[in-house]
């Protein structure tokens, strides 16, 4: 009986304590207290519209080329008996220096051989002149003799024979010349200041003529066959360029816009040609080239530009406009509009969630105070 009677009563007492809780909150006059919420204007980063001179930066990339890659051949057959101890694979050379050395000594001697001829065909012409010197004595003599004749003159005052002479002297001349040649292609030098690529010389091995020795890659100046989209265009008149390869910046030339795309990127080429020192064949190189030239329009972030080629714009009444523009161009930074915004229309940077025409919004930057230049009959300001 004394369980029963304990389950029976603890609800009760329970219950009993709520009453007195709520009799004591009546008597204090407490009451809950209510707010009203309201919505405050969404805080937005704007950009005032002002009009400039803007030229498109177009990007690219390409790879560091030499000039030109040469092979280095002997013009001589014979053997190589120098090689510089500076000559090897990877080390600089400079223009003239000497690369290889072959054996010249049967070169030496044809040109000895041909000195000797040209001197006699020289003296030979001495003698000839000489004998002209008697010949038109002769002549005088037979002038009124009736063998003379037009005919015969020349015969008898041996012309032919001189120039026989003078030609037999041109023909030694040449030779020695020829001679004096080969002997100077037996020393190999540097055409130009570069990089030995690979080398394949050694002390004792026979070159035929046209035998590679080695390759140099000429770097007076470097090529660079920049890709690039090809929903971009180079600027005509542009003609420079920056070149930035790490921490090292080199002013480059555009030579040319080649006139074919890649068949593997599918990107158009352009090529660029510069100098400087520290520079690595080969070495990936990320470029911005000058894209079409825009006169008094309009710039601005390319991330305020929104889909179908809208701009959110903050109304004088401080509520969202969406606004239809011209787009004229556009690179990776910014987009160059130009018409639908006037001057000093302050455009949307920040993103909005969810953008209704027409709510309330606040720049987080003020107005500027003279406001009379803005075009109120749709043309741009200038």
């Amino acid at each position: 009986m004394k369980r029963f009677k304990k389950k029976t009563f603890l609800p009760a007492l329970i219950a009993l304590a709520g009453c007195a809780v709520t009799l004591l909150l009546i008597a204090f006059g407490e009451e809950a207290e209510f707010q009203v919420v309201t919505s405050m204007p969404l805080s937005v980063e704007t950009l005032f519209v002002k009009k400039t001179d803007y030229q498109i930066q177009v990007p690219a990339w390409g790879f560091v080329a030499p000039r030109e890659t040469l092979d280095i051949c002997a013009e001589v057959q014979g053997k190589v008996v120098q090689v510089p101890d500076s000559v090897f694979a990877g080390a600089g050379v400079t223009e003239n220096e000497l690369l290889f050395k072959i054996d010249d000594r049967t070169y030496q001697n044809t040109l000895a051989e041909a000195i000797a001829e040209k001197s006699q065909a020289q003296q030979a012409l001495e003698i000839e002149k000489g004998r002209q010197i008697i010949a038109e004595k002769e002549w005088e003599f037979l002038e009124n003799s009736k063998w003379q004749g037009s005919k015969n003159k020349s015969l008898a005052l041996r012309i032919p024979q001189l120039r026989e002479r003078e030609a037999a002297l041109q023909i030694a001349a040449a030779k020695e010349v020829r001679a004096a040649l080969d002997v100077e292609r037996t020393q190999i030098t540097a055409p130009c200041d570069g990089v030995i690529l690979n080398e394949n010389l050694a002390l004792g091995r026979f070159l035929e003529i046209g035998d590679a020795g080695l390759q140099i890659a000429c770097t007076d100046c470097y090529h660079i066959t920049a890709f690039f989209s090809p929903e971009y265009a180079i600027d005509p008149g542009a003609s420079t360029v920056s070149v930035n390869i790490g921490s090292n910046r080199h002013e480059g030339v555009i030579r040319s816009v080649l006139p074919e795309i890649d068949r593997k990127t599918r990107h158009k080429q352009v090529l660029i040609e510069f100098s400087g020192s520290q520079v690595v064949l080969g070495d990936y190189v990320e470029l911005m080239l000058p894209g079409p030239f825009f006169g008094d329009v309009t710039v601005i972030p390319k991330k305020a530009l929104r889909s179908g080629n809208t701009v959110w714009v903050l109304s004088e009444n401080r509520t969202l406009e969406i606004r239809a523009v011209t787009v004229l161009g556009q690179d990776m930074e910014n987009v160059v509009v130009g018409e639908g915004l006037f001057k000093d229309d302050q455009v949307v940077l920040s993103h909005i969630a969810s953008p209704l025409a027409g709510m309330k919004l606040t720049a987080l930057q003020q107005q500027p105070e003279n406001n009379s230049n803005r075009q109120k009959n749709g043309e741009p300001a200038r």
